[in-house]
């Protein structure tokens, strides 16, 4: 056949490219996490397929680090996650026997390799920890989650939030990682081969008992000396991005500062002395014990409540000796994260001198310990109105940092709420995945304007007003939730949901009647697009007039209301137009 016969390689189409780039994008983003935190990716890995245990299938990445062996999945189509299930069920029944399969058939040159030469002489099969890391760009349910278990799931938030925190700390970031792979640092690297297990520091110091601090009772305050390497092991920050669920620890916090970081780095080698402003903390009161002598034989005991036992008397401040359990993450920093992670593990000019600096160089940490009693939401409440009492004459603290703070510290706030209401909206419905849940996030709708404009005058818990949710709510508890004590969080909750159903009505409604084009968040590359701030607003703003009027009504009411919206000219209304557009919208289609 003549060569111009030969047929032509096909042409990507435009999607098909930016599909392609999309891929690649995601591939670099983890790969680049991995490597600052210190995992090698082995090469010849993608693509080849294997058949184990009678399943055929193939492998994305394939990373290790010391005794820890992880499996990369990806994907930013649509998960495949049910189909891929099989393959990680029969792993997981038997990691030493996939392992001993990978090596012995030679199924990659690269991990027979580097178990020969690196791992085998250093650990056994069954010192080995395995973890399948599941990478998807696109939401997977939490029924497909829960059908699926025992594998790691990289959500595209973690991966940003991984990704910020490894391009400031480096190898540092391990710690946190681990914990994220549910990986004990007992058990990982030169750790599993020591004959101590449960391993303590103690650290001298003070208790600053209620009595001193005026704290609730039970509220104990320590403050001690502690190495910068043996903090950065404990720490974890009370981040407002992160990975743990939001009830187990507040997120309010900011991302670390590189720069702020680096200025900090290049002041501890130039001047080579410890910053002297105490870092503040709360610590696991499960991993922490207090001694009145150094060799920890006469333990303080304090009770489920708090309080000392015993007949000893601990009014006063008292010499102590603090016990901690060498475990990553169980000190959370609430200020003071920049002058921690300043001694983090980095390659930049300064790490030579800051890895000594790390041994030796002591921080003042003031530490609050809960009573074991106390609840998780009175904890997350103490924890964000002492960030905010600490931030107060510092940098303006932003707007949607004072609405994460206040769904910890109010949550039966109007602007609570109206926080909790988006998540619901973001989840279910017309504005799935649209509304912007994370800084990082491009592209999406921002909320803070929604909630302190277009939420919070619709959802107020107000018997006197005339216009919002309340009013229409058939709750026969509904007036305990208006009584400014109220701690009825299934109350709470039921509201919510019904908030969301009557806006998620409304926007359905719009949503069918309008091109699917149109549906899809206003920028510079979806000009069309009519999902913006304004927009939202202009709809909350719709459904306040039909309640004041009794016409609020059912989706299918809606829909043959609004079957020439298309015509609406939505983009004339700028900026903060919204109670016009609002006006607008009920005048044209809702007045008979």
């Amino acid at each position: 056949m003549n060569k111009r016969e030969k047929k032509r390689k096909k042409r990507m189409s435009p999607e098909e490219k930016a599909f392609k780039k999309e891929q690649r994008e995601q591939k670099k983003e983890i790969r680049d996490i991995m490597k600052r935190i210190g995992f090698s990716r082995l090469l010849g890995i993608d693509g080849k397929e294997f058949v184990y245990d009678g399943r055929t299938s193939e492998l994305d990445d394939l990373f290790v680090c010391e005794n820890v062996i992880v499996l990369t999945e990806y994907t930013v189509g649509e998960p495949h996650l049910l189909k891929k299930s099989v393959l990680y069920n029969k792993i997981n029944s038997n990691i030493g026997d996939f392992i001993r399969f990978l090596v012995d058939n030679k199924i990659y040159d690269s991990f027979s390799n580097e178990f020969n030469d690196r791992i085998k002489p250093k650990y056994t099969v069954n010192q080995l920890i395995l973890r399948i890391l599941y990478c998807s760009k696109k939401t997977i349910s939490q029924e497909h989650k829960d059908n699926v278990k025992d594998i790691i799931y990289f959500d595209y938030h973690i991966v940003k939030y991984f990704k910020s925190l490894t391009n400031v700390i480096k190898f540092s970031a391990k710690y946190e990682f681990l914990e994220f792979l549910k990986i004990n640092e007992s058990d990982f690297g030169d750790n599993i081969l020591s004959s101590t297990t449960g391993t303590t520091n103690c650290f001298s110091g003070h208790i600053l008992p209620e009595e001193k601090s005026s704290f609730k009772e039970g509220y104990k305050i320590i403050s001690f000396y502690i190495d910068a390497e043996s903090l950065l092991k404990r720490a974890y920050v009370l981040r407002q991005e992160g990975w743990r669920q939001k009830e187990n620890v507040g997120y309010y916090q900011r991302m670390l500062d590189s720069k702020k970081i680096s200025s900090m780095r290049k002041y501890l080698s130039e001047e080579k002395r410890v910053f002297i402003n105490n870092i503040i903390t709360t610590i696991s009161e499960n991993d922490i014990k207090l001694y009145t002598d150094k060799n920890r034989q006469n333990e303080i005991s304090i009770g489920e409540d708090g309080k000392f036992k015993g007949s000893r008397n601990h009014t006063n401040i008292t010499p102590a000796f603090i016990e901690i359990q060498d475990k990553c993450n169980i000190i959370g920093i609430v200020d003071g994260q920049h002058r921690t992670y300043a001694y983090h593990e980095g390659d930049d000019s300064y790490e030579q001198y800051i890895a000594h600096l790390r041994k030796i160089q002591n921080l003042l940490v003031t530490g609050i310990i809960f009573p074991k009693n106390e609840s998780k939401e009175n904890r997350l409440k103490f924890e964000s109105n002492l960030f905010l009492e600490i931030n107060a004459n510092q940098k303006k603290v932003g707007q949607l940092i004072q609405q994460e703070i206040q769904l910890q510290t109010m949550p039966f706030s109007s602007i609570a709420i109206g926080k909790s209401i988006l998540k619901i909206l973001n989840e279910h419905g017309s504005l799935v995945n649209l509304i912007e849940m994370y800084t990082y996030e491009k592209g999406k709708i921002k909320t803070a304007s929604i909630v302190s404009f277009g939420l919070k005058p619709l959802i107020k818990v107000d018997k006197q007003k005339t216009d919002t949710f309340f009013r229409i709510w058939e709750n026969e508890k509904k007036d305990d939730l208006a009584q400014k004590d109220c701690q009825d969080y299934a109350l709470l909750s039921d509201y919510q949901r019904f908030c969301a159903t009557k806006i998620n009505e409304m926007l359905s409604a719009f949503k069918v009647s309008l091109d699917s084009t149109m549906w899809q968040t206003y920028n510079a590359k979806t000009s069309i697009g009519i999902l913006t701030v304004t927009f939202i607003n202009g709809v909350l703003n719709l459904i306040r007039l039909l309640i004041e009027n009794n016409k609020l009504a059912s989706f299918e009411s809606y829909r043959s209301r609004l079957n020439s919206i298309k015509e609406f000219e939505f983009k004339k209304y700028k900026s903060s137009q919204y109670r016009r557009m609002g006006e607008d919208l009920y005048s044209k289609y809702f007045v008979d």
